[in-house]
């Protein structure tokens, strides 16, 4: 198995911007993790073990590929928000090649309205 190399900068970055997500400061991160609070911080000079990396993933509620800015281009797509597209009035839609029209349109935004504003059980 080939050791892969990490990139600490963009480590810390990816662990900043899931620590922020998670309301949590990179010291938090550390103690949760079982680590001394100043322990991420000491990443910029030396790379942490995997099973720490996958520790500190864990507490971020990720995984180490996504960690370590190694996720596959599955994970790397960008949610789009349908909600912005269907109200976008300068989009225009197909459908199987057909044209989708304003009363088309209207249906669909009303289904997804409904779909996504009613209470879930």
């Amino acid at each position: 198995m080939a050791f892969m190399k990490l990139d600490n900068g963009e480590l810390l970055k990816n662990i900043r911007a899931f620590a922020k997500k998670n309301g949590l400061t990179l010291a938090e991160v550390a103690t949760l993790a079982g680590l001394s609070a100043s322990a991420i911080y000491s990443w910029k000079k030396h790379t942490p073990s995997k099973g720490t990396l996958k520790e500190v993933a864990q507490v971020l509620g990720t995984n180490y590929n996504k960690l370590v800015g190694k996720a596959s281009h599955a994970d790397r797509a960008t949610a789009v928000d349908l909600k912005k597209v269907v109200e976008n009035k300068k989009n225009q839609f197909e459908y199987n090649g057909q044209p989708v029209s304003p009363e088309q349109l209207k249906i669909i935004r009303n289904v997804m309205k409904t779909m996504f504003e009613r209470p879930r059980h």
